[in-house]
C-alpha cells in the first residue's frame, strides 16, 4: 500500500518503487507525530533564502557516537550546500543540548527526534518561532534533495 524507508535512502527506494507506490521516510513519520509537520514544511523553504556565511543548527536528538559519513555531520550539510549553492557556516548538537541562542542560525535542521519527547521537540519548534527563524526536518531536507516533496497532510512525499 506505501513504503518507508530511512531519509538516507530516498534515491535508491524512489527508483525501485513504481510512482504509484506513495513513500515516506521515518524522519517524517516522527516530524509529523513529535513535532509540527506543517511548520517543517515551511521551514524548508527558508533553505532558499540563505546566504553565504549564515549559520545552520543541525540538531539531532540521539548521543550516540558519530560515524564516518554521518548523517548529521556529513550526509545534511552536503546535501543542504547543494541545495543552496552557499558556502554555510554549519552548528551542530546532539542529544539534549540546543544552543539555539548561543548560535543565533538562520535555519535549525531537526531530526525526527525518536530519541526525545514530544514536548521537547514542540520546545525547540517553540524557541525557533518565537525568534522568528525557519526549522525543518531531516528528512525532508533528504527528500528535496533527491528531488521529492512531503505533504503536510499525508506525510507522503510527492514525486
Amino acid at each position: 500500500k506505501f513504503a518507508v524507508t530511512d531519509s538516507q535512502a530516498f534515491a535508491e527506494v524512489d527508483a525501485a518503487l513504481p510512482k504509484e507506490v506513495p513513500l515516506t521516510s521515518f524522519s517524517i513519520l516522527f516530524a509529523r507525530a513529535k513535532g509540527d509537520l506543517s511548520v517543517y514544511c515551511e521551514g524548508l523553504g527558508a533553505l532558499k533564502e540563505l546566504k553565504d556565511g549564515d549559520v545552520v543548527l543541525i540538531a539531532e536528538g540521539c548521543s550516540h557516537h558519530r560515524q564516518c559519513g554521518d548523517i548529521g555531520t556529513v550526509k545534511l550539510p552536503k546535501a543542504i550546500a547543494r541545495l543552496t549553492g552557499k558556502e554555510l557556516d554549519f552548528r551542530f548538537c546532539s542529544g539534549g543540548d540546543f544552543p539555539f541562542a548561543e548560535c543565533s542560525p538562520k535555519l535549525v535542521v531537526q531530526c525526527g527526534g525518536c530519541m526525545l519527547t514530544r514536548r521537547e521537540m514542540m520546545r525547540r519548534i517553540s524557541l525557533a518561532r518565537e525568534a522568528g527563524v525557519p526549522i525543518t526536518n531531516y528528512g525532508l531536507v533528504l527528500a528535496a534533495a533527491n528531488g521529492i516533496v512531503a505533504d503536510p497532510a499525508t506525510c507522503m512525499v510527492v514525486r
